[in-house]
């Protein structure tokens, strides 16, 4: 199990506040949401999948729920989803048929090109506006709290 060191009061002050500017972040994607609904019938969670076999190519259900942040259930239920709709497909390993692999559909590829929610939006134009060094700043932070996250996640679900 986790444990959990006590934390000064400057650092709990300083927490809190990165966690509602986490959370008004993430109003930011609602309108976002909304629209890929509106378009796709998708989840951001179902476009990050379609995006990560897009960029990586074919991969194991594991190895994407991996890269995805989705526990091996929540990743074969999803799976599930977008293989009905054509979006995905699975293939077993000809050599060792209890390999399989994840694909990219023509499907998938359209409607992810269909899709493009960022490009043109209020925080797409934001970040453009920011300055070199306060992109990476902010590629930087956002990936650790990700990794972190993660992490714990994963700990946590394993029981430790």
């Amino acid at each position: 199990m986790t444990t959990i060191a006590a934390v000064p009061a400057g650092a709990q002050a300083e927490t809190r506040e990165a966690l509602l500017a986490y959370l008004d972040a993430l109003t930011l994607a609602e309108p976002m949401q909304v629209r890929l609904w509106q378009i796709a019938q998708l989840t951001l969670t179902q476009v990050t999948v379609l995006r990560t076999l897009l960029r990586e190519g074919p991969q194991s259900a594991g190895r994407l729920g991996d890269a995805v942040g989705l526990s091996p259930t929540s990743v074969t239920r999803l799976v599930d989803r977008l293989e009905r709709r054509g979006l995905v497909s699975r293939h077993r390993d000809s050599e060792d048929r209890r390999l399989v692999e994840v694909r990219l559909e023509p499907a998938g590829e359209a409607i992810l090109s269909q899709a493009k929610l960022m490009k043109g939006s209020a925080i797409h134009r934001a970040v453009e506006s920011m300055t070199d060094q306060e992109r990476r700043r902010l590629t930087a932070g956002l990936r650790r709290l990700v990794e972190l996250a993660r992490g714990i996640a994963a700990a946590e679900e394993d029981g430790e």
